[in-house]
């Protein structure tokens, strides 16, 4: 179902006229006309009360006062001469959203949220700015850089702080720069910078209780909280905690194992008759997979993972009688995470033979659904003072440091060569351990200069020194013996290491006022890295007000990434059921990694043509020269009608390899290729180079179907554009206020190269397929729309939030040839001369709810819906969808991924508060 968002224009008019139905519209208008009639009888008699908190919930920015994207103190938001989104922890609460991730992503349109993942990105959720890395945007606590997780995502480079770890009740508000400002705050700050401000209460505090689950099954997410504050006027010491207790979701279809099991004498009579010797296998081998507790729903992979969090957070500060403040905040956390891999057969273990009998025996009678899961450690401390020299010096010193430690595992599986070789082997694995810390000093000083202009001139200067370490420590010996454990073999100790590097910076900020309407701004900041080499970066920002409704504000910066360093030296093997990809650590290959440079540009204009209505649009421009980013080459992949084996005999078996699509032309090759089998052998993951099913190797043998080798390279240029559009409104009416919103995001990006790898030249490391990925798998454009209803002691908050189409075809691509030679009629889309199947993601637009009563000034009890009506992203064509599952060739699931909602439809949550 679509909502009528997709079907009519969009209406400011009244809240209510953000429903997507008719029907949904009376019932929703009901609820809003009920609380407000109720609450208007009330006020014909008293004007409502409210406490301080709720009087700056019903603002249009709770915090006027904005600490990021300028070194100006006291610099208003509505003056702001780069575009800033304030987000409150009012708004924050609204969401509903389990983390604020993704309470974030729900506010702010630019900002986007992974909500699943293959393998071990599963464990580490990210979300990233203008569709651009992660990596890309810098976080920020108190103005404070924070330190990264250890896990790095392999498919995406993403080494990006854990927002998980941050309490939801430790946050005062969020301040969101869309806009380059690498020499604000150093490497990281390409996209933006993401500032969370804690709270500072000194007394009184709050305690919450929540819970919530989708609609249609999974997701239950119990979690307490509580905020307290302590001290005086001369200090505050505020300290938050929360617990979570989230399951995992849910949305599989029936695998083609199942449909083939499900009625074996209609499978066994197409796999005769097709000589389809995988399916014939299925029913001779794997009829025990029946009795399998998930059948025929086998296979659970990428489903969000089941998360049990316990994390604390302290923010403190002292003010001496000399001026001088001491301040300190940290945070601890614990989080185990765990979640399914994909669904393992009966037989696949090759079997154990017993050498007096001759007896063959596994495992698993019913098959097994092995797990990844981690036991992950965060914690980070800040400290420093701040003061006056004296002549109106200001100066601030700090040191931070953090660590984020990973214990990884893998249960409920087993090791394939320890069966076969021995007939025993552990459910339960040890792989390893990440281990990222950061050490981060900096002192800078900054004074303002009378030098006769309108406004004194701000001057700032400081220095930074950063010191980063990463490693990998080696998994128990069973974990990597032979074929290691099934789904994510253990990591041995030929690639456990310990890894640090240090950096240093110097910058300076200039802030002046030529005229009173005029603003400019200049930075200039040096970095130097001991594994990357140096760079000096600036950036210029100017706003002039032509009046006081209309100004123009612009930026042009340049900006310089340093490879994370799991960028450069994260390696593993993921391991799928037929198949695998041996991950290299990017610093082995060829000269290694090399910086990511940027340009940036932006062009914006504010309007305040009434009261309480502000709005900003701003269009930008980010070139990246040697983005960083992963890279995969096809070396072998599954039998089909389009391979060679399908081509010449016209019959396949999909559990056994041909060669691959190498060189990106849409048809899978005739013979291996050397240069890659060549790189497998050396890397001991095959024995033979044109022959991945020769005995040896450290690949199982039943994952070699499929085999890709992958790693970071710079061999890519992008170009991004988009437009960022923010308006508030503030109705201030005798009865109550209404508080509307209207914020978009437009994207789009171009890869404008595509290089060669060292040692891989003869080879496209990014296909036309994969370009086309690059550019075209995120929504086109977002919109948030709606307002928040405040009367008496109701607040209803209604939302729109609109996802533009999204292209996946890259992301579930599938050669169209043999669809199209079994007459099928389905959408296509050519890309490099080659045909498709194309698939995409329609106009998503989901209504949100949020109703809050508050009976005492103490209390408030809350109900809320996320996708109030149950929408889902498309699923793949019917057409495809239909006649993969004809000829047991279908995926597990019929949705397509991607979709920066997920497939999981309504979510639904209650909430009570108690404040003191």
């Amino acid at each position: 179902m679509r909502s009528c968002l997709t079907r009519r224009p969009l209406s400011l008019a009244v809240a209510a006229s953000l429903c997507p139905s008719p029907a949904a519209l009376r019932s929703l208008s009901s609820v809003l006309l009920l609380a407000t009639a109720a609450q208007l009888a009330q006020a014909a008699e008293a004007p409502a009360a409210v406490d301080e908190a709720d009087a700056a919930a019903k603002t249009l920015d709770s915090v006027s006062v904005i600490s990021t994207g300028t070194r100006k103190a006291n610099m208003a938001v509505t003056d702001s001469p780069a575009p800033i989104q304030l987000i409150s922890a009012e708004k924050l609460s609204q969401t509903g959203a389990a983390d604020v991730m993704n309470a974030l992503a729900m506010q702010v349109p630019s900002f986007n949220a992974n909500q699943t993942g293959g393998d071990m990105a599963s464990q580490t959720l990210t979300a990233a700015l203008r569709n651009l890395s992660p990596n890309h945007t810098l976080i920020l606590i108190n103005g404070k850089r924070r330190h990264v997780t250890s896990n790095a995502n392999v498919s995406s480079g993403a080494q990006t702080v854990d927002l998980s770890f941050i309490p939801k009740g430790a946050i005062d508000h969020v301040e969101v720069l869309t806009d380059g400002a690498a020499a604000l705050y150093g490497s990281d700050a390409i996209a933006g910078v993401v500032n969370i401000i804690l709270k500072k209460n000194y007394n009184g505090g709050e305690v919450e209780a929540s819970y919530g689950g989708y609609g249609d099954g999974g997701g239950h997410d119990p979690q307490f909280s509580g905020n307290f504050g302590y001290g005086t006027d001369k200090g505050y010491f505020n300290v938050s905690a929360e617990v979570e207790n989230r399951q995992s979701v849910f949305r599989n279809s029936n695998s083609a194992v199942g449909n083939c099991l499900s009625d074996i004498a209609a499978c066994q009579a197409y796999a005769t008759a097709n000589n389809r010797t995988a399916l014939l296998g299925y029913i001779a081998n794997d009829q025990g997979a029946i009795q399998n507790p998930n059948f025929p729903a086998t296979n659970t992979w990428n489903s969000p993972p089941e998360v049990h969090r316990k994390v604390g957070m302290f923010n403190a500060g002292y003010y001496f009688d000399n001026g001088v403040e001491f301040y300190a905040f940290g945070s601890y956390g614990r989080k185990t995470a765990k979640s399914y891999e994909n669904y393992r057969r009966p037989s696949q273990d090759g079997g154990y033979t017993d050498p007096d009998t001759g007896e063959v025996t596994h495992k698993y009678a019913t098959g097994f659904n092995p797990m990844e899961a981690s036991k992950e450690t965060d914690y980070d401390l800040t400290a420093g003072f701040k003061g006056e020299f004296g002549n109106g010096w200001m100066w601030d010193a700090s040191t931070e440091y953090g660590r984020n430690e990973m214990d990884v595992y893998t249960l409920h599986s087993m090791n394939f060569t320890m069966w076969n070789d021995y007939g025993y082997s552990p459910e339960n694995f040890y792989d390893g351990t990440f281990y990222s810390t950061q050490w981060d000093t900096n002192f800078n000083v900054t004074k303002d200069f009378d030098i006769g202009l309108s406004a004194p001139l701000t001057f700032n200067t400081g220095v930074e020194y950063r010191r980063d370490g990463y490693g990998i420590e080696a998994g128990e010996a069973a974990s990597y013996y032979g074929a290691g454990a099934s789904s994510f073999p253990g990591y041995s100790p030929s690639v456990a290491n310990d890894y640090s590097r240090h950096s240093y910076a110097v910058f300076t900020d200039v802030v002046l006022n030529p005229t009173e309407h005029w603003l400019v701004d200049g930075a200039v900041r040096y970095e130097k890295y001991s594994d990357f080499g140096d760079k000096t970066i600036g950036k210029l920002t100017t706003r002039y007000d032509f009046t006081d409704t209309f100004a123009i504000r612009a930026t042009a910066s340049t900006g310089f990434r340093a490879p994370t360093m799991g960028e450069n030296y994260y390696s593993a093997i993921q391991v799928s059921p037929t198949g695998a990809t041996a991950t290299l650590a990017a610093a082995t290959v060829g000269s290694g990694l090399k910086p990511e440079t940027s340009t940036n540009f932006s062009l914006g204009f504010v309007f305040n043509p009434i009261r309480n209505l502000t709005a900003t649009l701003d269009a930008y421009q980010i070139k990246i020269k040697d983005r960083t980013y992963m890279g995969t080459f096809n070396y072998s992949t599954a039998q089909s009608a389009d391979t060679v084996t399908g081509r010449t005999t016209g019959s396949w078996n999909e559990l056994l390899p041909d060669p691959a699509d190498t060189n990106g032309d849409g048809v899978p090759d005739d013979s291996y290729n050397q240069i890659l089998g060549e790189a497998l052998v050396a890397g001991g993951f095959i024995s033979q180079w044109d022959d991945p099913t020769a005995s040896g190797g450290s690949i199982d043998q039943t994952a070699r179907a499929n085999i890709d080798l992958s790693f970071f390279s710079n061999v890519l240029d992008t170009k991004s554009t988009g437009v960022d559009l923010v308006v508030t409104y503030l109705s201030e009416l005798g009865w109550g206020t209404i508080d509307w919103n209207l914020a978009a995001n437009y994207s789009k990006t171009e890869v404008t190269r595509a290089g060669r790898a060292t040692g891989f030249e003869s080879i496209p490391l990014f296909t036309d397929l994969n370009i086309w990925d690059i550019e075209h798998n995120y929504p086109k454009y977002r919109i948030n729309l709606g307002g928040t209803l405040n009367v008496g002691k109701f607040a209803i908050n209604l939302t729109e939030q609109i996802y533009g189409k999204q292209d996946v075809t890259a992301y579930n691509a599938v050669l169209a040839s043999s669809y199209t030679a079994a007459g099928l009629s389905f959408p296509i889309e050519t890309i490099g001369g080659t045909d498709y199947v194309k698939e995409e993601i329609g106009v998503m637009a989901l209504t949100n709810l949020n109703i809050a009563f508050k009976p005492t000034d103490k209390i408030t009890f809350s109900i809320g819906s996320n996708n109030i009506f149950n929408q889902y992203p498309d699923k793949i064509p019917s057409a495809v969808w239909n006649y993969d599952v004809a000829n047991y060739q279908n995926g597990n699931s019929e949705y397509l991924s991607g979709s920066p909602i997920g497939y999981f439809g309504a979510y639904y949550y209650a909430k009570v508060n108690y404040r003191f």
